[in-house]
């Protein structure tokens, strides 16, 4: 049980550390509001990331051949991302006033967190590869799924909270990163899009 929980702690955590949307939004609200705001995305995220983890564990194949015969969500996710970074690197920067918490973070970080195609893939790929070296399997007992689920939501938080205080050390250290952010996080969202897209073109 406790070795589940741990390959799960460590495999959520290695794959949130690629910049995605969630730790974007991590990372803008703790420079504009505070670490104990931008937590609130990062527990909606981690629930997310949950949910995806199920949904790979239990419909793994049929999302997979849904997904890959239809192109067109393929396109629609790489052009809203890119869209989203144009977005962000064109955007004013507002005076800066004292912004308001919002009360729907958690929200928006489930969202972030379960639609989320990469991380869906990822989690997979990795149950695809690991059936045959370790117990976590559809039809295992609940209490290790209960374990490594546990271990999910553990994962993505540790990872989201290490973007959250390495945001905050870069506002402390350079104190023009806000004015950066947007442009930083449009030019990611960009980085990301382009990469998809060249994906369903050259693979």
């Amino acid at each position: 049980m406790i070795f589940s929980l741990f390959i799960a702690v460590f495999a959520t955590f290695i794959g949130a550390l690629p910049p995605g949307a969630s730790n974007l939004a991590v990372v803008k609200t703790t420079a504009e509001e505070s670490i104990q705001e931008s937590l609130k995305i990062t527990y909606g995220a981690a629930t997310g990331e949950v949910l995806v983890a199920i949904i790979a564990l239990s419909f793994g194949m049929m999302v997979q051949s849904f997904y890959d015969k239809n192109l067109w969500l393929q396109i629609s996710f790489s052009a809203v991302m890119g869209a989203f970074g144009l977005y962000f690197i064109f955007k004013k920067q507002r005076k800066e006033t004292k912004t308001k918490p919002n009360k729907k973070k958690f929200l928006r970080g489930f969202i972030f967190g379960a639609i989320n195609p990469p991380v869906l893939i990822y989690w997979m790929v990795l149950f695809s590869i690991s059936s045959s070296y370790s117990s976590i399997h559809e039809g295992s007992p609940w209490f290790i799924l209960l374990f490594f689920f546990t271990g999910v939501f553990l994962g993505k938080t540790v990872a989201l909270y290490g973007y959250a205080l390495l945001s905050r050390f870069i506002i402390q250290k350079n104190g023009h990163f806000k004015s950066m952010l947007n442009n930083i996080i449009g030019i990611v969202l960009v980085i990301l899009a382009l990469l998809q897209g060249s994906k369903l073109l050259f693979f």
